[in-house]
């Protein structure tokens, strides 16, 4: 009797699990990938497998438009922030509402009486002349 070489097919117990440095970043965790041993990645574009899952698409995509990621983390700082605000009471808000519309009515009569003043001592001067 004849022996016959075959191969082995390699299951998940010949393979080794590699983790794949994508960045090291905060938040940014590397991906796995199972890798048959001994075989690098030029194998698997051989095979016609894409490495690249969904995650890592994602992944590089907000790598390429991270101020994305900072305006969302200025908007969630922005919301803490105003938490931390104390806010004034209906009655502390209506009383500041009116010393600003009083005061605002005495600088206006204020400065139209000065104006007036001026004016009118301009004019006596020019005549003079």
């Amino acid at each position: 009797m004849k022996k016959v070489k075959t191969k082995k097919k390699r299951g998940l117990g010949d393979s080794e699990i590699k983790p794949v440095e994508k960045g090291n970043g905060p938040g940014q965790e590397g991906e796995i990938s199972i890798v048959p041993k001994g075989k690098d990645k030029g194998y698997l574009k051989k095979l016609g497998i894409k490495e690249d899952t969904e995650e890592g698409l994602v992944a590089k995509w907000v790598e390429k438009n991270q101020w994305i990621g900072q305006v969302r983390d200025f908007f969630r700082e922005v919301r803490i922030e105003l938490k931390k605000v104390t806010w004034p009471s209906r009655k502390e808000t209506i009383a500041a509402t009116g010393m600003v519309i009083i005061l605002s009515v005495l600088v206006a009569f204020f400065l139209g009486l000065l104006d007036i003043g001026l004016s009118k001592a301009v004019g006596f001067l020019l005549k003079r002349s």
